[in-house]
């Protein structure tokens, strides 16, 4: 897989506290571990929806430094589309 230049991991709802210095909800911290290895290590790049993040009363102070926050995490996905990249989404 030589063409993939990039991993983006668009993250809004539920999925938000994963990224989260002190999450809300219960998130494993060897899950954590490894979004910050991927970041870290990998290259992989983490947006959160900061519309998700509002609505729980958190700003970007909240999530982990390597975060970044994007307006509406579905606008941000349709933008990376428009860029040309791959959409997966379990």
């Amino acid at each position: 897989m030589d063409d993939i230049s990039i991993v983006v991991v668009v993250v809004w709802g539920p999925g938000i506290h994963i990224l989260a210095k002190k999450p809300q909800r219960p998130v494993s911290k060897f899950y954590q571990q490894r979004v910050r290895s991927m970041a870290e290590s990998y290259g992989v790049k983490f947006i959160a929806c900061e519309n998700t993040m509002k609505t729980i009363g958190w700003g970007a102070k909240d999530m982990l430094e390597f975060v970044e926050v994007e307006d509406f995490g579905a606008l941000a996905v349709m933008r990376l589309q428009l860029q040309g990249c791959a959409h997966l989404a379990w």
